[in-house]
């Protein structure tokens, strides 16, 4: 009989962390967002989704984030680099900083 792959550890909770980022963002709550987006990152420093999500929380609080980075490090799958372009977009128009 064949064994299932391991899930990925933590991916229910990353799941879930990702989800109350996006619902303080919605809920215009942009100081909650950056500091649950700040904290999870520490755990999952290479999650896309929060680091755009963190970005965009910094940007309406007026915090320092690192726009170049967002830029560089955009995903090899097109589908997802095209959400990402969006984002990156969204929070260049949020912070002025639009080319």
């Amino acid at each position: 009989m064949r064994q299932k792959p391991a899930p990925e550890p933590l991916r229910d909770e990353l799941t879930t962390a990702t989800g109350l980022v996006w619902g303080h963002l919605n809920a215009q709550q942009p100081e909650e967002a950056y500091e649950l987006a700040r904290g999870c990152l520490q755990l999952w420093p290479g999650d896309r989704g929060l680091a755009l999500m963190a970005a965009y929380a910094a940007v309406e609080l007026a915090e320092p984030f690192d726009l170049d980075a967002l830029r560089r490090n955009t995903s090899t799958d097109p589908a997802r680099a095209a959400d990402e372009a969006a984002w990156i977009a969204l929070i260049e128009r949020r912070a002025g900083t639009a080319c």
